[in-house]
């Protein structure tokens, strides 16, 4: 009885979930708030742990911005599920590439580390709702200068930051 109990909550259990999502950053360089989409992936490779890779675009929808980036990131997701819920944490290396715009046309691609929690709603027809709040930190380096936007000055060293950042998606789950 046990060991078939055990057979129908591993069988329950997603391998992998493959997703979308809309994504905020509090962008704490060029004073922005762009909102971004992106995908992501979820291969489960242990009980309590995952490999999760996601790719985030800033800003959609043929907006103009200061900040055009693409954030990628890929790490560790650990945690639990209960039933139709699951609470995890992630940590996630990666980088952010940055487009050349007006203000500093030679930004490229910085080191980037995103952590932070996990909510996820499963169904029973293979489909989850998730939410992701968390920290991105993006090394941008001390050779990085902000120019000042309006006022003349010398600008702002932009150094390293910590951006709030969310994300609300959709995955399926097999």
């Amino acid at each position: 009885m046990l060991l078939l109990g055990a057979t129908v909550i591993y069988a329950q259990t997603p391998r992998a979930e493959i997703g979308v999502q809309l994504s905020g950053i509090r962008e704490t360089v060029f004073g922005e708030y762009p909102v971004g989409g992106g995908g992501r992936v979820t291969v489960h490779a242990f009980h309590f742990v995952d490999a999760e890779a996601e790719i985030n675009r800033y800003p959609i929808g043929g907006g103009a911005a200061l900040f055009p980036a693409t954030e990628a990131t890929f790490g560790v997701r650990a945690g639990r599920r209960w039933g139709p819920f699951g609470l995890y944490g992630n940590v996630r290396p990666g980088f952010m590439r940055f487009d050349a715009n007006t203000r500093i046309p030679d930004l490229g691609a910085r080191a980037a580390l995103y952590w932070g929690g996990v909510l996820e709603l499963y169904s029973r027809h293979h489909f989850a709702a998730r939410f992701d709040l968390g920290d991105a930190v993006v090394w941008y380096g001390a050779g990085a200068v902000v120019p000042p936007i309006s006022a003349p000055g010398t600008g702002t060293i932009a150094g390293t930051r910590h951006q709030l950042q969310w994300s609300l998606g959709a995955s399926l789950w097999f």
